[in-house]
């Protein structure tokens, strides 16, 4: 497995490109966390495990959305 942001159990997703990363939860506000790419990594990473293909599966249904103009 890729150590990608979209693997990551920190990563939560926003949207079909990003997601915050959510490393430092407690110690910053909520709307401070970082907005990072589905793509990108860190020193932080920490596998998913099962969460990744949860993910997925919800971009997928996203960008069919998307594509069917809903």
């Amino acid at each position: 497995m890729k150590r990608i942001c979209l693997t990551c159990s920190f990563y939560r997703l926003e949207d079909l490109y990003s997601g915050r990363c959510r490393v430092d939860r407690g110690s910053i506000p909520v709307d401070a966390y970082p907005l990072v790419r589905h793509e990108d990594s860190c020193g932080a990473w920490k596998d998913a495990g099962q969460n990744y293909y949860i993910r997925r599966g919800w971009l997928k249904k996203q960008a069919e959305k998307l594509a069917a103009g809903d």
